[in-house]
């Protein structure tokens, strides 16, 4: 069946119509005319793609040998400069569809490079030996290219590459998995390789600090973007001198150690136990002394403010609850910076935030993730 692709969406899905009904296609492009085999799923049809009749002006040949088959990439099969349209569109249609149309005053771009950004990645082992990714919506493991992948920091390729050499020389691989993390200097920690001891922490350089995380814990994946996340966080707070700053969601402390230097003290707020300890090494280790941090779920430490707190949130992918919100707008913010990694949670709770009196004054698209159909976002909101 011959289709025309309009749009995409999130997920990642190019849109068609067939008889009056959305068809998802992945890995198309719009302008693609395609010759697809369509299949009902639960919610929608799916169409698989048979043969590009016409291909579309932005689509371009991967340079990956797994593209498609691997789980790593969504997007390489069309121009990089299609791609930030594509997310913007994403961001902007999830906030008119989820949040009823409550557009941003002004909405930014920050990205940087489309490879060789990444510097952590979780790689699969299965019962062969083989080592890779999983395969899309499988827990197949398609082996890394011989070149590596594309995504990754070149030291993380080179290492595993080793890696993967001399343990097969010695013992097999066993199923699972390991985590290799780079930082800014191209130091390696690594956990779950065999016959080499475990790193316990990796250290990053990021906005002047010297931080300490966990190896399995959560850290900005793309170096070359993460001073830019930053100074947009700090842009949008708006600090001075005299400010009182909570941190929800704070982690290894990377938010609010920055702003502690801008403000007169910042309360960070984190449930994850070992990324407390980290914070509160790392506020020591930089001599930053204003800067207190709870090991408290992110209710209950709302609950230790007095109100006329500004707040930066940067929480996981579900976003936040309805009484966490409620919370929040209780303290009358006068700005709350919101970070979010999924447009459709964000979306939904720049609406809540709407129903209770915040508007969303503007919002920055951070490409944090090239060539996948994750986006980064950070916004402002502000009561009014």
């Amino acid at each position: 069946m011959l289709v025309k692709i309009e749009k995409i969406v999130n997920g990642g899905y190019g849109i068609a119509r067939i008889e009056g009904r959305t068809c998802l296609v992945p890995f198309s492009v719009p302008g693609d005319i395609l010759d697809v085999e369509c299949g009902e799923g639960q919610d929608a049809i799916f169409g698989w793609i048979k043969e590009i009749v016409r291909p579309s002006s932005y689509r371009r040949l991967s340079d990956c040998p797994v593209f498609m088959r691997c789980g790593g990439c969504d997007f390489d099969h069309m121009k990089y400069t299609l791609e930030i349209e594509v997310k913007k569109g994403i961001l902007l249609e999830d906030l008119s569809r989820i949040a009823k149309a409550v557009d941003p005053e002004k909405l930014d771009l920050l990205f940087d490079r489309e490879y060789g950004y990444r510097n952590h990645a979780q790689f699969k082992v299965d019962k062969h030996g083989n080592v890779g990714f999983f395969e899309k919506k499988s827990h197949a493991v398609v082996s890394l290219p011989e070149k590596g992948c594309l995504l990754l920091r070149m030291e993380i390729n080179d290492y595993v590459a080793r890696m993967i050499e001399r343990v097969r020389k010695e013992i097999s691989f066993p199923r699972g998995g390991f985590r290799v993390r780079v930082n800014e200097a191209g130091i390696i920690s690594q956990k779950g390789i065999p016959g080499i001891p475990s790193d316990s922490h990796c250290y990053h350089s990021a906005s002047g600090l010297r931080l300490r995380t966990n190896i399995e814990d959560f850290f900005q994946i793309n170096s070359f973007l993460i001073g830019s996340w930053l100074n947009r966080i700090v842009n949008y707070l708006q600090p001075k001198s005299g400010d009182v700053v909570a941190d929800v969601f704070c982690g290894s402390g990377i938010i609010s150690l920055t702003i502690a230097r801008k403000v007169r003290s910042v309360l960070g707020i984190e449930l994850n136990k070992n990324a407390v300890i980290n914070a509160r090494y790392n506020a020591r280790e930089n001599g930053i002394e204003n800067v207190r941090f709870v090991h408290l779920r992110a209710d209950k430490g709302i609950g230790e403010l007095s109100g006329g707190e500004k707040i930066v949130i940067n929480p996981p992918r579900a976003g936040l609850s309805p009484g966490l919100i409620a919370d929040i707008t209780q303290l009358t913010p006068d700005v709350v910076v919101y970070a979010s990694c999924d447009t459709a949670t964000f979306s939904r709770d720049v609406k809540m935030f709407h129903e209770r009196g915040y508007r969303l004054r503007e919002v920055t698209l951070v490409d944090m993730f090239p060539r996948t159909t994750h986006i980064e976002v950070v916004s402002r909101l502000t009561p009014g």
